[in-house]
Formats: structure tokens, sequence, C-alpha cells
């Protein structure tokens, strides 16, 4: 019998079957097109390393992970830049060889995650080179970079090595035939290192018309400009790919180190480049691991909340930075497996969000203390200091064609937001990051979402609080195992009438969605009674300050009279002085007291709050006497507090007797850890005394791990840690 064959077909199931498998698991909102996701900058990890993360990745919403460079030889364990001094153009080095890029490409691949491979093409570590690049004719004539505005000292003079001469055919070929194993590997994309040092074919260097892969993704390294018009060259260099535009991000790292908002909507577009073209950050290798990095000492926070704005962008990807654990230039070795923070839901929600809305337009607002990029289905929202308070911000425009008008859960920190046509509300919460969104095709678990928040305390008889469905076609709750309640939509409820002073009403909740999957959990709010903060005499001289940090300072003075009177000494004095913690805020939060104990009769003008390190929380700030801050900010109607015992910050105590440049204090219950290893960094503090000692390391024990262990560490990842029982009078020699 004869058998007949439907080619046609048989092609279309094949071509099925093999998208079926390389994006099989795309429920993270992955995107086809590595400009319209984001991008996780694996920085020094072995390929097996990154392998191991790749459904980490994915889960936490990267489009494509960057590898450093794979080509010939740098050693692991070598210093990072040594791989940036390339001795030939073949793959295998530290990193893994050739099957080990195969292997992870086939990983990622599964997940729906892109691989991008760094490529030094411009120079190379003659002459410690192979053979084949040891012909002087293949390179510049040797000269340094003596002026960075001469486009031809940029193109053709030397950084340190000597500089290929990318028009010429045999270097062209080497570099085309590396760029097709990359590729023949599994490789979709190439970040092309110092590619402003390499010309265009308008300088006559046919380089990227003859070696760059337009079947690729690419993207080329240009920091601060070219060097020469930019108008001009920005366009023509994203003919043939992509560009890194630094000082966009970098600005906004700086300016919340400084805590303060960044009015910047781009840097590169303001210079003739397409937005679409671009590749933002929040910090880079070169920001991060170079002597004088400008970010290695900014927090990470301070970084994710850069980060967090520039990836809110439409068109532009954006770049994030695993950080190696080490911060010297010579201590930075390839092959060491970096932070995996990128896992934290400021980072993992932000990227959701990215992805989410990808190909809407964004509008930047920003205004007292706060800034957001808002888009047609989601917003994330950015303090530029300090955490977990109410914010309210535009709406994009205002005009009702932003961000539809509902409830939102807060995806990073569990807050509720309210949005209507004209603005957005809510609370941000620790991270000073909040992310909303409607999910689209991103697959979210059902659940309640409970306004106020799991945790509130309240002081009246009864809470009224609102219960609304997310994810889910029907929803239940049932108040301290009382009657169950059911609803399909948001729906308020009284609760409390019938509790004590003192003790907590507990919401169990079920949530069920349309195909049947169903989730459960509780919340629990604290009754307590409450009471205004009391003075001790009528005529003090005192105010109180409303606030989430752990410690409290303050800098205060009349400047109204000569000499000017500082009420609570000089500066470098006063911001070592703690303040009492005298009660805790209904909301939580700790309320300090400062009360002048000097002989002087008149009453200051100013006041600057500070945090316990002695970094300010405010600046300036109008004193006014027996006056009520919150975070800093006068409150003409005196917050309530819990009447309960107040028990002062219970620390661990370390001398580093070891000099380590950095000391940090990890807490592990047995089941979780307080945050990411090598845990909480660790102050030193002059004043501070301890077992006939003065002058320590401290840390501030989470209330949550009293009774936990800790390890102190010098945030080298798995080095050897003894544990202890955490106490008061613990001290580790």
């Amino acid at each position: 019998m004869k058998k007949t064959i439907n080619y046609g077909l048989l092609m279309l199931v094949m071509l099925f079957s093999m998208a079926s498998n390389i994006f099989a698991d795309n429920k993270y909102g992955l995107k086809d097109n590595i400009q319209d996701g984001v991008i996780l900058h694996c920085f020094d990890w072995t390929l097996a390393d990154i392998q191991e993360e790749i459904p980490n990745i994915a889960k936490a919403g990267f489009t494509a992970v960057q590898t450093s460079p794979v080509h010939e030889r740098a050693g692991k364990g070598s210093v990072w830049y040594d791989v940036y001094r390339p001795y030939d153009f073949k793959i295998g080095n530290g990193l893994g060889t050739e099957a080990d890029l195969k292997a992870l490409c086939a990983e990622a691949h599964k997940y729906g995650v892109k691989v991008i491979v760094d490529v030094v093409a411009n120079h190379t570590d003659h002459p410690n080179v192979a053979e084949r690049l040891k012909d002087e004719s293949l390179y510049h004539e040797r000269f340094g970079v003596g002026n960075w505005h001469d486009r031809h000292q940029v193109t053709f003079g030397m950084i340190g090595m000597w500089d290929l001469d990318t028009n010429n055919p045999t270097v062209q070929a080497i570099i085309k035939q590396y760029i097709q194993d990359l590729k023949a590997c599994g490789v979709d994309g190439i970040r092309w290192d110092a590619i402003k040092h390499i010309g265009l074919p308008s300088e006559g260097d046919s380089f990227m018309q003859n070696v760059v892969d337009q079947e690729m993704y690419n993207y080329g390294e240009i920091l601060d400009s070219t060097g020469g018009d930019d108008n001009v060259l920005f366009p023509e260099y994203q003919t043939y790919m992509s560009i890194t535009d630094n000082g966009y991000g970098n600005g906004f790292a700086n300016s919340f180190a400084g805590g303060s908002i960044n009015e910047s909507v781009g840097n590169f577009t303001q210079r003739n480049a397409k937005t679409e073209k671009l590749v933002y950050w929040g910090e880079s290798h070169d920001t991060y691991a170079n002597d004088g990095g400008e970010s290695k000492n900014k927090s990470q926070n301070v970084i994710d909340r850069a980060y967090a704005v520039v990836a809110g962008n439409n068109g532009a990807t954006a770049l994030y930075f695993s950080r190696p654990f080490q911060k010297a230039k010579n201590d930075i070795k390839f092959g060491d497996k970096g932070s995996v923070h990128f896992k934290d839901a400021e980072v993992a929600q932000v990227n959701y969000m990215h992805n989410v809305c990808a190909g809407e337009p964004n509008y930047y607002v920003k205004g007292n203390g706060v800034c957001a990029q808002v888009r047609k289905s989601g917003a994330i929202i950015v303090l530029g200091s300090g955490s977990d308070r109410d914010v309210t911000v535009a709406n994009g425009a205002g005009d009702g064609k932003w961000l539809k008008s509902g409830t939102y859960k807060d995806m990073v920190g569990g807050g509720v937001f309210t949005v209507n046509a004209s603005t957005i509300s809510g609370h941000v919460g620790e991270s000073g990051i909040a992310v909303i969104y409607n999910a689209g095709s991103i697959v979210l678990p059902p659940e309640v979402l409970f306004n106020p928040a799991d945790g509130t305390a309240f002081s009246d008889e009864t809470l009224t609080l609102t219960a609304t469905p997310l994810n889910a076609t029907s929803a239940w709750i049932q108040v301290n195992g009382g009657e169950k309640q059911n609803f399909t939509a948001a729906k308020q409820f009284i609760v409390g009438a019938d509790v004590a002073y003192g003790q907590n009403v507990t919401i169990t909740w079920s949530a069920t969605d349309k195909d049947g999957n169903t989730e459960t959990g509780s919340v629990t709010y604290k009754k307590v009674k409450a009471y205004v903060p009391e003075l001790d005499k009528a005529d003090e001289i005192s105010c109180f300050l409303e606030t989430t940090n752990a410690a409290a300072a303050v800098y205060v003075w009349n400047g109204k009279v000569n000499p000017v009177i500082k009420y609570a000494g000089e500066w470098n004095d006063a911001i070592k002085k703690k303040l009492p913690l005298v009660g805790k805020s209904v909301s939580g939060k700790n309320v300090f007291k400062w009360t002048y104990d000097g002989t002087e009769t008149s009453v200051p003008t100013h006041i600057i709050f500070l945090d316990g390190n002695g970094k300010n929380i405010t600046g300036d700030v109008d004193f006014v006497n027996h006056g009520y801050y919150v975070d800093g900010t006068y409150s003409s109607t005196v917050t309530k507090v819990h009447e309960e015992e107040i028990v002062d910050p219970k620390y661990v105590y370390y001398d580093n007797a070891s000099n380590w440049e950095n000391v940090y204090c990890y807490f592990y219950n047995g089941t979780t850890s307080s945050t990411a290893w090598p845990g909480v960094k660790m102050t030193y503090d002059a004043s501070a005394s301890h077992n006939g000692k003065t002058g320590w390391y401290k840390a501030t024990i989470p209330t949550a791990y009293l009774n936990a262990k800790f390890f102190i560490n010098n945030g080298t990842p798995g080095m050897a840690i003894n544990g202890a029982n955490v106490t008061t009078t613990q001290v580790v020699n």
C-alpha cells in the first residue's frame, strides 16, 4: 500500500513541537523579543551556576540572561578584568566549555529565557595572544586616547590594550566566525563591549555591516557619549544594535542615594537616540567593579529603586546587575557566583509589570518625595527616601487615559492601592517600592486583599475593613471562627465589637479562581487602647517623632539669635545621642521623644531628624514645640500610641577583631532568614557601651528572630559559619 505524507502538515507539527519545547514554561510574561523584556547580568558566574538558576531567573521575570565573556582564556579565580583582555576568539575559559554553553542555552530555552554573551571585539591583550592575532598589521597605530572628544582617537586609540583594526578583513573574519560559533551553541544575543571605540560605515569601517548578525539580538556599550556628534552617531549605531544609556540610570541611583527624586525622562533620547533601541540600568559592572565605581558603596535598595524607575519605561530594555560579594577591584574573581537578590519581590515584580505593560506608553510623574512610572495596565511607585508610608501620585496625565480605576494589590509590600481617573493612592512598604498591575498573561493565585492591611492595630470599638477578591470568582471570610460570609466582589465588614482590648481579631479567608484553584490564608488585627503622648511638664521644650526607623536622633537650633543656640549640641555630638523610645503608634511605628534638658528658655526655630546611623530623615524642618512629627512631617493631630510596655531594641554586638572591611549578621530561625545572605550590614557605633567595652559593631535583632540563630560573617559566599543563641548579652569575639 502506498503511503501519502502531507509534508506541509508534518513541518507545521514539528515547528509547533519545537516552539512548545523552547517556550514550555512562559507563565511569567517573558517576551519573544529581548528588547521588550528585561535582562539579568550574571556577572562572572560560571555557565553551570547560571544554568542551575535558570528556573529562578524565569520565575523572576527576566526574558534574557547575560554571561560574562566566554572567549579564551581567563581562568576561574583570576581577577574579573582579565577576560576583557582577549587571548583568542574561541569558546572556552574559566566560566565553562563549549559544551557548557550549549547546555546553558538548552536549559534557558526550556523556560523561554534567551542567552546573551558579552563579546570584546575592540582590542586584545597583544602580545599575549594566539598566533593568528600576533600580526601587528591587524591593529591600529599604537597611541593612547588623549582627547575623548576626538572621534578619531576614540575609534583608533588604545584604551590600555592594542586596538584591533576592525575594518581589516582578517579581523572581521575571525570575529564573525566566533559570533557564528556562539550562535551555533544556541546564543540568542551579543553584548558588544566598548562599541563606541569601533567605527561606523560612515567613518570608513565596515565592521557593523559585515560582522554583526542581524538575526541575533545586539546591544553595544556606549558610556557617556560617542566622542563625536551624538545626534548623528547614535542613530547610526542604532541601525545595527541597541545601545546603553548609562547616564539615565546612574542619575536615578545618585538621586535616590541622596534621598531625592530625579526629574530625568531620558539622557540619550535628548541626543536623537530612539528609546526602543536603548538599554537602561540601575548599575552595571563598570559602575560597581572598577576602582572608584560610583555604585559599589550605594546600598542594594538604592540600586533597586533606580532599576524600578528605569525598568518602568516603554521601549527600552533594562539590565539588572547581580552584585559580586566583594567590592575591591582585585578581590572580584572570575567564576564566583554573585548575589541572587534578583529573586526578591522588589525586583521580580518590577519585571512582571514591565512584561505585562510591554508596548504601552509610560508617563513619568513626581512630587512630594515620590515618583512613579504609570502605564495603561500598571504602575511602579518609588519613594525618594524612607519607607512604609502612604502616598498619592498622579495617574499619568490625570485625564482618565492611563491606569484603569479600581483596587490593586501592591505586589511588593502587600498593601492596597486605590486608583481613579486622576490619582493613584496607597501604602508603600519597607522596600520603598510598590508595583501594581493587571496580571494579563501572568498566572497569579487567587487571594483576598484586605484594607487596612494584615497586622494593623485599631483603637476604636470596631474596625471597618474592605475585603476584595483578586484573581478569584468567589471568596469567603470567617471572623474568629464564626460563620462563613461569602462574597464575589469587594465588600465591607465591621469587626471587633465583641473583642476585648488587648485581644486579636483573626480572619480566615478562602478564594477560588475560574479554574477551581483555591487558596486560603488569614489576617490578624489587634484591638488596643490608645493614649495621647503626655508631657513631663507644661513648660518643657520637646517634640515627638513617629518613624519606622529603629533609632533616631535630632539636631535642633535657633537661627534667629546670634550666636546660634544649638539645643542638642554640636552636629557631630547631636547625631550620636539616641532619642528614648516612648511608644508605638497604632500603625506599629516607633515613637521617639526629644526633651531639652538645658537652661535656655527660648524655643528652637528648626530641627533635623536623623536615623540611628546619623543619616538624615529630613532636611531643615520648622520646629513646633510639643509638636508631633510623622516621618519628619508635622502632624496637627497627635497620633495615638499603644499603652503598653515598650522594650528597647535588642542588639547583637561584635568587636571585629579580624578587622573585616564589611561585617554582616545573618539571622536564621531554622526555617526562614530575616533577609538574604550575607544578612544585614552591621554598623560601628563608637558610643555603644557593652560588657565594659565602648565601641562596637552592632545590628538590631528583628523581633521575629529574638530566639533564633545568628551568623557573623564578612559577606564572603560559602564561608564557614557557627551559630549561637541570640541574646542581648551575647558577644562574639
